[in-house]
């Protein structure tokens, strides 16, 4: 599934992150967790776009 262009900069920086491998999938979960309750509006956009974080890291993410 593709990001869309209006994915918030937060989000941008974790999945950066992760695709340079600079955080494992347990850490990008945590962090999305982290800026949903230091911003709980971003919520929505985790359930509508980035919901495939929740499952287990068995296939690679990006």
């Amino acid at each position: 599934m593709p990001i869309p262009k209006n994915t918030p900069a937060v989000f941008d920086e974790i999945l950066a992150d992760y695709r340079h491998g600079t955080i494992d999938a347990d850490a990008v979960r945590k962090r999305i967790a982290d800026a949903i309750k230091a911003d709980p509006a971003l919520q929505k956009f985790k359930d509508e776009h980035l919901a495939w974080t929740d499952y287990d890291d068995t296939v690679e993410w990006l």
